[in-house]
């Protein structure tokens, strides 16, 4: 079946535990022999290539060194750790190292804590046998390390305190230093139950103390606090009552119930231990911890998250390809429904222009009929036409005359009407009236001036005069056609029509 699993090892064997959505359950355990090898053999090929594994440490052979380091970063950092770490545990694969910062004076060197489970032969049976199965092998920590993610949070305002708790392995002692770990050790008790005895607890936690003290890693002017995790109210008062008998050392002993509420974790019930909270806090908080599986060991995880990696990828690929065809489609669409459109438009222009060639008469036309279509043509064009030109011929023909004053002119212009096709032609009409001298003595300057514009006017290219009114003394010698005076004239006038082509010739 599918699943993650936690494997807590043990000297006297191995525990399985599941992690699910309703939390943590034990689901078996195997004890340390050829029997329980098999055993777990059968579990693991049970399991689904999927599942992952983390493996979580909890021996008493554990070595840690801490030890300032230049500071370097890069291919060079890698092989400076390295050659430190064989020199320091040369004989064991299983080893670490965590980063503690770097120091505020000198040359601020870098202090690393060097961490090795010095006991290979107790965890070779259990790793290869995980190693070979259809399981991913996650990661390979110890317990010292997961017990800072209970520590911390129980002791937040101290920078230099010990924390014991007891597990199915034994009575357990670590020094954190500013939230690092600096010092863990286990002790395995032959007692059937340590977790009664409290001199065992006082004793083992005073000798761990003895040493950082003697190892300068302890304060000497002060005292040390010391939490430790305890089951029930007996506990917690036999170790408050024991404490006088510990100078330089504070215990503090704090309930396993007030631990998991202040962790927000699953209270363990009658157990006396804190593997369940250990195991709670690494299944549900997933804190960072030091690796110590060797590199060949976690070639599964790698190949799985590979796989994630690609399995992503290929999701993202496919997402933009999908993305990708359907704006495709839509533009399609777009064009499609543009090309319709554009076929519709066509077949409405189509149909226009067969209506047009329909209702056009077929050639070649007779010519008469063109003549009236060019006439036709040519008074469209004119009906657009002003004045001015007849205005500037007529100006340019009374030029040379002198004297007189010209008082009204009218202009207008003539569609061809249903003469001859010869006079089918349209004109404009300049209508012109000239003020003359008046008084009875002026008659023969009145003669003369009609005359010379009557003259000027016939100048005119092209142009058909028509008098409409005269002075009295030009009537009777008048070459032109001349119209009859008007009667009750009492200045005299001379008024003149005056017919002109629109194309003058």
């Amino acid at each position: 079946m599918r699943g993650t699993y936690i494997l807590h090892l043990t000297p006297a064997g191995l525990t399985a535990f599941s992690v699910g959505r309703h939390g943590v359950a034990a689901e078996h355990a195997f004890p340390h022999s050829a029997e329980g090898h098999r055993d777990f053999e059968t579990f693991l090929s049970g399991l689904d290539g999927a599942a992952r594994i983390s493996l979580l440490v909890d021996v008493p052979d554990e070595a840690h060194h801490i030890e300032p380091l230049p500071f370097v970063r890069g291919r060079d950092r890698r092989a400076m750790l390295s050659r430190r770490q064989d020199h320091l545990f040369g004989d064991t694969p299983f080893r670490s190292h965590l980063s503690l910062g770097r120091e505020s004076d000198g040359r601020r060197d870098e202090r690393i804590l060097f961490a090795a489970l010095t006991r290979p032969a107790a965890i070779r049976p259990w790793l290869q046998r995980i190693v070979a199965s259809p399981c991913v092998l996650a990661e390979m920590t110890s317990t010292s390390f997961l017990s800072q993610a209970l520590a911390i949070p129980l002791q937040p305002a101290s920078r230099l305190f010990l924390f014991a708790h007891l597990t199915p392995a034994g009575l357990r002692v670590s020094c954190f230093e500013n939230k690092h770990l600096r010092f863990s050790r286990l002790t395995v008790s032959s007692a059937p139950g340590p977790d009664s005895d409290t001199t065992f607890l006082v004793d083992e936690i005073r000798r761990s103390y003895d040493y950082l003290l003697s190892q300068r890693a302890l304060p000497h002017d002060r005292p040390t606090v010391a939490c430790i995790l305890v089951a029930d109210d007996a506990a917690r008062d036999a170790l408050q009552a024991a404490q006088f008998a510990s100078p330089g050392l504070t215990l503090q002993p704090v309930l396993m119930a007030e631990a998991s509420a202040a962790l927000r974790l699953t209270p363990p019930g009658a157990d006396a231990n804190s593997l369940p909270l250990l195991i709670q806090t690494f299944a549900t908080r997933r804190p960072r911890l030091p690796q110590f599986a060797p590199t060949d060991a976690l070639a599964g995880q790698r190949l799985q998250r590979q796989g994630r990696i690609a399995g992503a990828l290929a999701a993202a690929i496919f997402l933009i390809c999908l993305g990708s065809a359907g704006l495709t489609l839509l533009e399609a669409r777009g064009k499609r429904s543009l090309a319709e459109n554009s076929l519709r438009q066509a077949a409405v222009l189509e149909a226009r222009l067969v209506d047009v060639i329909g209702h056009t008469p077929a050639l070649p036309q007779p010519l008469e009929n063109l003549r009236t279509t060019l006439d036709m043509l040519q008074a469209l064009a004119a009906s657009s036409m002003g004045p001015e030109p007849a205005l500037h011929r007529l100006a340019a023909a009374l030029a040379p005359v002198s004297g007189f004053n010209l008082q009204e002119i009218e202009w207008s212009i003539a569609a061809p009407g249903a003469e001859p096709p010869a006079m089918r032609a349209a004109t404009q009409t300049l209508r012109v009236r000239f003020d003359l001298p008046s008084g009875t003595d002026r008659a023969r300057e009145r003669a003369h001036q009609a005359r010379s514009i009557l003259a000027a006017l016939d100048t005119l290219a092209g142009a058909q005069i028509q008098i409409l009114r005269q002075p009295a003394e030009t009537s009777g010698s008048e070459p032109l056609r001349v119209a009859a005076s008007l009667p009750g004239d009492t200045s005299p006038q001379l008024e003149v029509r005056v017919q002109l082509p629109l194309n003058p010739p």
